[in-house]
């Protein structure tokens, strides 16, 4: 039985986005309606009902519920495409017992983010993990 989830950015008391210390709701969604091939992937409220913000691993992948299609690296950009065995769908870091970085296979400087204090409708993409860990956005919480 596969598990679905949202992905949620990390919060931990003491953290200051966009000027205010109070707990964010930040999960990843499709950025298209129907989490469509080339669909970008963005931040947004989490939501239960918001079915563009379910996903599940599938042999280090991350694939969509509402699509079935896969989270992939093209340079900085991460969109949705048909899964098949590349390394651009693979991702290291994946847990669903612990806040977790999503980095690229095999490294520990790419992760996905968007570097900075998240705001609702940000795109998320490749970055360096640094500037993530500097911002607070480099950890992701099965939710």
């Amino acid at each position: 039985i596969t598990r679905y989830f949202r992905l949620r950015l990390t919060w931990k008391n003491g953290y200051k986005w966009q000027g205010s210390r109070s707990e964010r709701w930040w999960c990843m969604r499709c950025k298209s309606s129907s989490c469509s091939k080339n669909s970008k992937i963005e931040i947004a409220n989490c939501s239960k009902n918001d079915s563009r913000q379910q996903f599940y691993f599938d042999n280090n992948r991350i694939r969509s519920k509402r699509s079935g299609r896969c989270l992939e690296r093209r340079g900085r950009s991460i969109k949705l495409d048909t899964c098949d065995s590349s390394r651009n769908q693979r991702w290291d870091g994946l847990s669903t017992r612990q806040p977790f970085e999503i980095r690229e296979a095999g490294s520990t400087v790419k992760c996905a983010s968007q570097h900075h204090e998240p705001k609702k409708g940000e795109v998320v993409y490749m970055t360096s993990c640094k500037k993530s860990r500097a911002s607070r956005t480099d950890l992701w919480n099965v939710y």
